[in-house]
Formats: C-alpha cells, structure tokens, sequence
C-alpha cells in the first residue's frame, strides 16, 4: 500500500516538473499528449494562482509551492499510516 501511494505521488511530482518547465518551450497545452498533464495538475495549479498576488519575478511560483503542499501532504499520509 505505501509502495503504491509513494508511486503515485512520484508521478505527481514528475508532472509538476513538466509544468513547470513546459513555459519555457513552445507547445500546443491542447496536444494528446500533454492534455493529461494540465488535466491532472490544473486542480491544485488554478486555486493556487488565483489566491498567490501577482508576482513580478519572471516566472509562475505556483508549481514550486504545489510541489512543498503536495510533499507535505505525502509526509502526512506517510505519518497517518505509521511509516
């Protein structure tokens, strides 16, 4: 079970990554190919960007504190199971 859990929060992790990096190149975010991604990691991204203030730093702050609130999450998961 906790195998399982650390896989897919593995996964999700790897996906934020993509978001985060995916403005530095050009794409098309309706492409088959990466539609998943910003369906599975838009949930957490869009309420994030609405409640941050708008940052003038040159780039999307977002992915960063999803990846913190996602690990803390997992962290509690892991504490909550007793591993």
């Amino acid at each position: 079970m906790v195998l399982v859990i650390n896989f897919l929060f593995i996964i999700y992790y790897f996906l934020l990554l993509a978001r985060i990096f995916l403005p530095f190149i050009p794409h098309n975010r309706f492409h088959p190919a990466l539609k998943p991604v910003y369906m599975i990691t838009d949930p957490i991204l869009v309420p994030l960007r609405q409640a941050l203030p708008p940052l003038r730093i040159g780039f999307d702050a977002a992915p960063f504190i999803a990846l913190l609130l996602v690990w803390i999450l997992q962290k509690v998961i892991m504490m909550i199971l007793g591993v």
